[in-house]
């Protein structure tokens, strides 16, 4: 009698060593960002992960998290064939909890999945020059993600080159 509210079916983990701060993902974070969008595309297909998915970012608004994180991003939707994924990020909402950050974006993931908005960063008014956003939809505003919202994938990084992305279906 249990609801069912999604489906973990992969979380990619490399703990590369060879950052220099949290604020800076190593490699190991186009990695596990390219295996979790591979893995959804291998079990639902192209089309779902190009028009149902949505970017749960790390988020930590720093101005070199900012750069480093959206160009992981970008680059990854660009290798997919992904032309504007919605990206928000819940620590606009919520900073960084005592609790771990990627299960902030697994309770709002859900939120989302099931309702079908994707909030908006409403922290900022608009959108720093230095990201790279070509294929991304940095979402400002509560976007109306409807029965498109199917995919979230759960970015997060830590301190020592961990790296970790999951996929919520």
């Amino acid at each position: 009698g249990a609801e069912i509210h999604g489906s973990v079916p992969e979380v990619f983990v490399n703990a590369d060593g060879f950052k220099k701060s949290i604020s800076a993902p190593g490699p190991g974070n186009y990695i596990t960002l390219a295996k979790a969008a591979a893995c959804v595309r291998n079990i639902l297909g192209e089309n779902a992960l190009r028009n149902r998915s949505f970017v749960q970012a790390h988020g930590s608004s720093t101005p070199q998290n900012r750069v480093t994180e959206s160009r992981v991003l970008d680059l990854v939707a660009k290798v997919f064939g992904i032309e504007k994924w919605p990206v928000t990020a819940v620590k606009a909402f919520v900073g960084h909890s005592l609790a771990p950050a990627s299960a902030d974006q697994m309770v709002n993931a859900l939120g989302v999945l099931r309702h079908g908005v994707l909030p908006g960063i409403k922290t900022v008014g608009n959108l720093a020059e230095d990201l790279f956003d070509k294929h991304l939809n940095i979402v400002l505003r509560d976007t109306e993600l409807g029965k498109n919202a199917e995919i979230a994938f759960l970015n997060s990084k830590g301190f020592g080159g961990n790296n970790a992305t999951g996929a919520v279906i």
